[in-house]
């Protein structure tokens, strides 16, 4: 399991949480609970800021694919 992790919600907005319990939804890229590094090849390191554990996620300032719709 890993230490941090990005989700999406239906609106589209991300939300980091850690195991610490660090939950965080995301303002227009501006984190308070969590810092981004970002790295080459689209991946950025997330530090929670409670308790310092990392993780190497998809760069968080890239636009979320969209979901499939389905075709009817």
């Amino acid at each position: 399991m890993r230490p941090i992790t990005l989700d999406v919600d239906p609106q589209g907005r991300r939300i980091l949480s850690c195991t610490c319990g660090t939950i965080e939804i995301a303002r227009a890229n501006d984190w308070q609970e969590f810092t981004v590094e970002a790295l080459d090849n689209d991946l950025a390191v997330v530090t929670c800021t409670n308790c310092e554990r990392h993780a190497r996620l998809v760069r968080l300032d890239a636009e979320p694919e969209p979901s499939p719709q389905p075709t009817w």
